[in-house]
């Protein structure tokens, strides 16, 4: 009986931990759900909390991510599975801390947290399959302590408090619940107030459409003062400078027309049949700027690799032009944000034939990355989630999924930078260091006997 209690633990909290992200979003569940792995693992010998990972996350993803069957079918199993490895590794590695004597206290609420954001983090931004989704730092988006530390280090923190406090550690309690109390005020009573200087946009929603349909709906929301306006990726599927030539003056002849700048996603023809996914940024008399997407999608033909991260230098500052995928690692947008990028325009494709709650769990991949540098964002996505961010990663604006359209707002210019950009981004790569060193002096060194807890 004992044994199928936990198995309904287990399962019951590896499904809570899929309804801690959007579309559902009830972040509470996330700390629940992983307090509730470290207690099943709690004692256990290792190969069984290798098991209770791997089953755990399994689960959680199967669950959270149903929406890959969709684009993959069967192959979904697999993917899956190999995302299940990490907690399984969590598992593993905290069971064998225990079994070689840390069994309590803020040793073990340190390990756990270590092994917790050193797994993740590998598996978010560190393997060749790299895969941010579903990490508990994402779950408790946007809690203010991002800027800080950014995602990852808010899941560290928070598996620290919550780990201390499951396991006997003096004051646990009493730093989790502080933990609960101050990111509550900063969330529900604080007000946030805009920075000076703001810049008026307009992102178009649509996809495969004509370049007149995009120039008809920005015309909809775009004020005649607007500044800015912004089209997906993929908005002119060619190379507009040495192929459609035609094109890129249309567009700019629309520019010109508005007296607004224009960022859009085309294409960059590279040597032979190479090409790059590009962001240009134009006026209407000429090209300001490019960005050659770093991160290409997996299993797609997507281009090749951009190299750089640079903010386009304009008469409204510098923008920083990641370009979708970019924005669900952390590298891209702080690397602009450190060359100087005051706010960011996004062009964005998720397809129409992909699932709506796809669609939602990625737009929340924008605004933690505004979140963490505290910089405006504007994200023009093909079939939604479009979005209008302010640097706190609040969406002011947004235009649903698998809807064509636009919507005006304004976002603000910053220059300062937050100590995420600066040194905070470093969080998790010190806890995956930690992890290293202390698992080799663990499963190298003297085997200590495990000390009762009570």
């Amino acid at each position: 009986m004992e044994h199928a209690n936990r198995i309904l633990l287990l399962v019951a909290s590896a499904v809570a931990y899929a309804f801690a992200f959007p579309p559902y979003g009830w972040w509470p569940l996330a700390l629940l759900s992983v307090g509730v792995l470290a207690g099943l693992l709690h004692g256990a010998r290792p190969v069984h909390g290798l098991m209770t990972g791997y089953w755990w996350g399994m689960i959680a993803f199967g669950t959270g991510l149903s929406w890959l069957w969709q684009l993959f079918g069967p192959f979904s199993l697999l993917l899956w599975g190999i995302l299940a490895v990490f907690p399984a590794a969590f598992g593993w590695l905290v069971c064998m801390a225990q079994q070689r004597g840390v069994t309590a206290g803020w040793r073990l609420a340190f390990f756990i947290a270590v092994a917790w954001t050193g797994t993740e983090f590998v598996r978010c931004e560190v393997m060749p399959l790299k895969f941010p989704w579903m990490h508990l730092g994402l779950a408790l988006e946007p809690w203010p302590l991002v800027s800080t530390v950014g995602v990852y280090g808010l899941g560290f923190v928070c598996m620290l408090t919550l780990a201390a406090a499951l396991f006997r550690a003096k004051a646990g309690w009493v730093a989790f619940g502080g933990l609960m109390i101050v990111q509550f005020d900063a969330l529900v009573v604080s007000e946030r107030v805009p920075g000076p200087s703001q810049v008026k946009v307009v992102a178009v929603q649509a996809e495969g459409a004509a370049t007149g349909t995009y120039m008809s709906l920005a015309k909809e929301a775009a004020a005649d003062d607007t500044e800015l306006i912004v089209w997906p990726e993929y908005t002119i599927p060619i190379d507009v400078r040495n192929v459609a030539r035609s094109e890129l003056e249309k567009v700019q002849a629309f520019a010109k027309e508005r007296r607004a700048l224009l960022v859009f996603g085309t294409q960059t023809r590279l040597e032979g049949p190479k090409w790059q996914n590009t962001a240009l940024t134009i006026d209407g008399t000429s090209v300001l700027g490019e960005h050659g997407k770093n991160h290409t999608v997996h299993f797609f033909n997507d281009g090749e690799h951009g190299k750089t991260a640079l903010p386009v230098v304009t008469s409204l500052g510098r923008i920083g032009t990641p370009i979708c995928f970019d924005c669900d690692f952390q590298d891209v947008v702080r690397r602009m944000t450190l060359e100087g990028a005051e706010f960011f325009a996004v062009p964005s494709m998720d397809a129409a034939s992909w699932s709506e709650r796809q669609h939602i769990m990625h737009s929340q991949l924008f605004r933690v990355r505004a979140a963490e540098n505290q910089r405006g964002m504007v994200v023009a996505a093909s079939s939604g989630v479009s979005q209008i961010i302010d640097s706190h990663g609040r969406a002011l604006k947004s235009l649903g999924a698998m809807k064509t359209g636009s919507l005006g707002g304004t976002i603000e210019r910053r220059t300062e930078l937050t100590f995420y950009t600066r040194l905070g981004w470093l969080t998790p790569w010190v806890a995956l260091v930690a992890l290293v060193i202390w698992t080799t002096l663990l499963f190298f060194g003297a085997r200590r006997p495990a000390r009762a807890v009570g």
